[in-house]
C-alpha cells in the first residue's frame, strides 16, 4: 500500500511540474519585446529613432526564431509546461513575430490550446486570428483589428457583422461597442 501510494505521489508531482527555465526564458524574451516597445512609444511611433526600430526589428526576429526552436522541441507551450506567464510571453512574441507564415501555422495550436484551457485565453486567440485574416486581406472574425483614419478608430473589416458580438461573447470578449470605448480611451481618442 505504501509503495502504491508513493507511485501515485510522485506521479503527480512529476505531472503538476513545469518547465521554470523556459518559464523565465519566455517571460525575458517578452520583457524585451515590451521594453524596446514602451521605449518608441516614449519617443513617438512616428518620430521613433532609427537605432530604436531597429532594435525592434532584431528583437522580434531573434525572438521568433528562438520560439520556433521551443516550438519544434514541445509544440506549442501549455499552462502546465511554462505557466500562464509562459503561454501570454509565448502568444506575444507570436503575435508581434514579423514572420506571417510563422504566426498562421501557430494559429492552429494556440485554438487548440484555447479549446483545451492549456493557457491561451479567448482574446490571444482572437486577436491572432484577426491579424492573420487581415494579413490576407480577408475580413476579420472578431473586430480585434482596428486602425485610426482621421483621428478616428475605424474596425478593419468584420465578416458577418451583425453577429460579431455573438463571436465575441463566445471566446469571452466584450461588444464592438464596449471594446472601441476601452481602445478609445487607452489612445486618447474621442468615442464616438
Amino acid at each position: 500500500m505504501r509503495i502504491s501510494l508513493l507511485i501515485i505521489f510522485l506521479s503527480f508531482n512529476c505531472l503538476a511540474a513545469s518547465n521554470i527555465e523556459l518559464q523565465k526564458e519566455l517571460v525575458s524574451m517578452a520583457k524585451a519585446d515590451q521594453e524596446v516597445r514602451n521605449e518608441i512609444s516614449t519617443a513617438g511611433w512616428k518620430k521613433a529613432p532609427a537605432d530604436l526600430l531597429e532594435k525592434i526589428k532584431r528583437i522580434d526576429i531573434e525572438n521568433t526564431n528562438r520560439l520556433k526552436e521551443i516550438v519544434k522541441q514541445h509544440s506549442w507551450v501549455t499552462q502546465d509546461l511554462v505557466g500562464s506567464e509562459g503561454v501570454s510571453a509565448a502568444f506575444l512574441i507570436v503575435q508581434h513575430s514579423p514572420d506571417y507564415q510563422f504566426k498562421q501555422s501557430m494559429l492552429p495550436l494556440l485554438k487548440q490550446s484555447f479549446l483545451n484551457g492549456e493557457g491561451v485565453t479567448g482574446q490571444e486567440f482572437a486577436l491572432l486570428t484577426d491579424r492573420v485574416l487581415i494579413y490576407q486581406n480577408k475580413p476579420q472574425l472578431y473586430g480585434t483589428q482596428l486602425s485610426i483614419v482621421g483621428g478616428e478608430l475605424v474596425f478593419e473589416p468584420i465578416l458577418d457583422q451583425e453577429n460579431v458580438n455573438h463571436r465575441r461573447a463566445e471566446v469571452g470578449l466584450p461588444s464592438l461597442e464596449k471594446y472601441k470605448k476601452v481602445v478609445a480611451e487607452a489612445y486618447g481618442l474621442p468615442v464616438k
